[in-house]
């Protein structure tokens, strides 16, 4: 919370009849908890790059996996066709 609005919301309990000393507590603590929000969006947008990035490397790992599988198949029947006796 900028100071402006720190001194704003200050302002207002005093008004409201806050002691001074408290208010002035109220509007710091505030101020902490909207800076650390501010961080867990952070951590949030981070957290969902990677796991944009982790969905995309198990993709590719996938379609890598059923190619060489596909290709192991189609080697064992040819594989077995050309031994079985006729």
């Amino acid at each position: 919370m900028n100071s402006v609005e720190s001194t704003k919301y200050r302002k207002t309990l005093e008004t409201a009849g806050v002691p001074p000393e408290q208010a002035t507590a109220h509007a710091d603590a505030l101020g902490e908890v909207l800076e650390s929000l501010a961080s867990k969006a952070w951590v949030k947008a981070e957290l969902a790059q990677q796991l944009g990035d982790l969905k995309f490397d198990m993709l590719k790992w996938m379609i890598s996996l059923f190619i060489a599988q596909t290709s192991l198949t189609i080697g064992a029947v040819i594989a077995i066709v050309r031994y079985l006796p006729h």
